[in-house]
């Protein structure tokens, strides 16, 4: 009786012992697991091709040169609003914006978008985090990582709440198909955010797909979903940040 007792002692220790020694390994890796939930949504998108006067040294392109004619300068203000759909702060500090013919994305369960570069894949484009993202002939990409440190900006989002981030450039486009996409005014409209929890976690991903009609203007092409007449964007000093205005 007394040697049961004992073994009964020595396991129920045993088990103590052995979850204290775990807990410190339980913990870290439950605390990786932990993501906050991004949702991201394209509300505006501006393309212009930029016709610059011959003495623009460096920027002009002379039509008449073949080797010129197809080197044509974009411009472009492209704006997503990023939520954060968890009860967490997160840190979100990455994002990327693009414009194509054809976009296709992976979510780790499916393809979205393009069902011509669905056909065209035979193994599903998964990076790390079962996460990809196929472009053919791209308008532009964009990235932006100010998940270190940027000046005046802050990455810091609160539970349930939205803000608006605006990318814009210039870049030059030489690839045929791409410019005759925009020209055409039918294409996909690409954006994702990274982030965080503050307190620690892994690092999730959001997205937003939209194949869209932009509005042609001239040699401008609109994309909008937000703005009224009577409103405008401004850009916050940081470059980063967009804040929607009423006229006065």
């Amino acid at each position: 009786m007394k040697l049961s007792i004992k073994m009964i002692l020595a396991n129920a220790i045993a088990l103590v012992l052995g979850l204290a020694a775990a807990s410190p390994i339980l913990v870290p890796n439950f605390a990786l697991t932990t993501k906050v939930q991004i949702e991201v949504d394209i509300i505006y998108a501006y393309f212009g091709v930029q016709e610059f006067n011959r003495n623009v040294t460096g920027l002009w392109r002379n039509q008449s040169n073949p080797l010129e004619y197809n080197l044509h300068i974009i411009s472009y203000f492209i704006v997503l609003n990023v939520t954060n759909r968890s009860d967490k702060l997160a840190l979100i500090g990455e994002f990327e914006v693009s414009a194509a013919p054809e976009i296709l994305v992976y979510n780790g369960t499916e393809m979205i978008g393009s069902e011509k570069l669905a056909k065209q894949i035979t193994v599903s484009p998964i990076s790390g985090e079962g996460f990809g993202v196929a472009k053919e002939n791209p308008i532009l990409t964009d990235l932006r990582d100010l998940s270190r440190f940027y000046p005046g900006w802050s990455q810091y989002w609160s539970p349930n709440a939205s803000r608006l981030i605006g990318l814009t450039g210039m870049v030059e486009v030489s690839n045929i198909a791409a410019y005759d996409a925009l020209q055409s005014g039918t294409i996909y409209l690409y954006g994702e955010a990274k982030g965080k929890p503050y307190e620690g976690g892994s690092l999730s991903t959001g997205f937003g797909l939209k194949y869209v009609q932009l509005q042609i203007i001239g040699k401008e092409y609109l994309y909008n979903s937000i703005l009224s007449e009577n409103q405008i964007l401004r850009m916050d000093s940081n470059g980063i940040d967009v804040f929607i205005e009423t006229r006065r």
